[in-house]
């Protein structure tokens, strides 16, 4: 099949109206709920999480939760929380938070930039735990998780990404996330976080977790105050929740998945298993659906710093993103995650338009007619797709996608590369997708 002769249209998936929560006064409203906020005394420290992920509402969300600290007398500390992100090192995690926009002016509070691995019990009976002594008793009065709960992209169970996990891979830093994966293999993720949550809201001065869920615009949709003790409890509620609102491709079945961007901002595994229908553990099980018969990625998102984990969900990449990759900081994330899988590199092709001839020449029998082929921007912002005309062709009976432009040539730019997503949909529609071009 001759790339020349395929055509994309636009369609958007019809999503409810956002309705986002006034941040501080809700959490003000939380912490007085749960009597929280009388149990943060003057002159005490109070260390807050702040993860990897490129979240909507994280920035003004610790902000808020600083301020609020700060209102009650005492100091908040800002932990860089993210396991072996930015490699694993405090100078490299607080320069992802920067990268992130968050910094110790933007959030009204100093970064702590040591880390202290501290072994405070073990699990399973052989198994050592280790947190930042920075969060412990010493150095820290409390500590307040603050974190999306989410599905996970390496597996499933009634709790996979929220406030559990942030305490055991974010307050656990490198040694807590090597750990947690470790024992992944032998016991599964979901016995593992739990088994090591317990553990940690024992020893460490846990007060509570701040709970993100997003609605399908990856928009912050509700914010909510738990109690440390009711964290095992509430997370699969809240999960479930989520997993309502999450964003998702609107079909079963793909020929061809084309991505502009991946990158660990973007999703822990680079790109949402969940959403291309691959996770890739040798110990969890695959996800039913979509089937998605080859993926192409063009490129590596900028505030990635160069982790390509999830390079091995794909079957095709470009020169581009190949080139980009910090080999180093993959290898780490790769390995810490017990994931080597996700490091491996599929075939690169010098341009985004010699990938794509690469997987239309590996989906078997299709005529253009009937090629179902989408691109999207990424894993995340997934309200518009460029569709090929069978898909686009199928959106008119479909309520819950609006056709926006008809099929047409390829967007390529003079050197083989599709154009950015967001500028071809800017170009299309005066409006850019939710999420920033790499």
């Amino acid at each position: 099949m001759d790339p020349s002769d395929l055509k994309l249209g636009l369609v958007r998936q019809i999503f409810p109206p956002s309705s986002r929560p006034d941040i501080p006064a809700t959490l003000a409203s939380e912490f007085q709920r749960t009597n929280l906020a009388e149990k943060i005394k003057p002159g005490q420290k109070v260390v807050v999480t702040s993860g990897s992920r490129g979240i909507e509402s994280m920035l003004e969300v610790v902000r808020a939760v600083v301020k609020l600290i700060k209102g009650l007398g005492a100091e908040p500390l800002i932990l860089p929380a993210m396991g072996s992100h930015g490699g694993g090192t405090p100078e490299g995690q607080a320069d992802v938070l920067r990268h992130l926009g968050q910094t110790e002016k933007t959030l009204g509070a100093r970064i702590l930039t040591d880390y202290k691995p501290t072994v405070i019990g073990e699990v399973f009976g052989y198994l050592p735990l280790s947190v930042d002594g920075q969060a412990l008793p010493g150095d820290a009065d409390h500590v307040v998780l603050v974190g999306r709960v989410k599905e996970h992209s390496e597996f499933i169970g009634p709790v996979e990404s929220g406030l559990m996990k942030m305490a055991v891979v974010g307050i656990g830093r490198v040694q807590g996330a090597t750990m947690m994966h470790q024992a992944a293999v032998r016991h599964t993720y979901y016995k593992t976080i739990v088994n090591m949550a317990r553990v940690i809201f024992q020893k460490a001065p846990v007060l509570c977790g701040v709970a993100l869920v997003e609605d399908e615009r990856n928009i912050l949709s509700r914010l909510e105050v738990v109690p440390t003790a009711e964290i095992e409890r509430r997370e699969p509620e809240l999960l479930t929740l989520s997993q309502k609102t999450k964003p998702k491709l609107p079909w079963d079945a793909l020929d061809v998945l084309l991505v502009d961007e991946m990158g660990k901002d973007i999703s822990g595994a680079g790109l949402d298993t969940k959403v291309v229908g691959r996770i890739m553990n040798i110990y969890e099980l695959e996800p039913e659906s979509p089937k998605i018969t080859r993926l192409v990625t063009f490129r590596i998102s900028r505030k990635g710093g160069g982790n390509a984990i999830g390079l091995g969900l794909n079957d095709y990449i470009t020169r581009e993103l190949y080139d980009a990759i910090d080999p180093a900081m993959t290898d780490l994330n790769c390995t810490v995650a017990v994931s080597p899988e996700k490091g491996r590199c599929p075939l690169v092709r010098p341009t985004a338009l010699s990938a794509l001839e690469g997987a239309l020449a590996t989906v078997g029998p299709c005529s253009p007619a009937d090629l179902r082929m989408a691109w999207i921007a990424n894993t995340k912002d997934l309200e518009h797709l460029a569709v090929s005309p069978r898909l686009y062709f199928e959106a008119a009976s479909d309520t819950t996608l609006e056709r926006l432009a008809k099929p047409q040539a390829l967007p390529l730019l003079p050197n083989g590369y599709f154009k950015h997503f967001n500028d071809w949909l800017a170009e299309l529609t005066g409006r850019p997708a939710a999420g920033p071009a790499g």
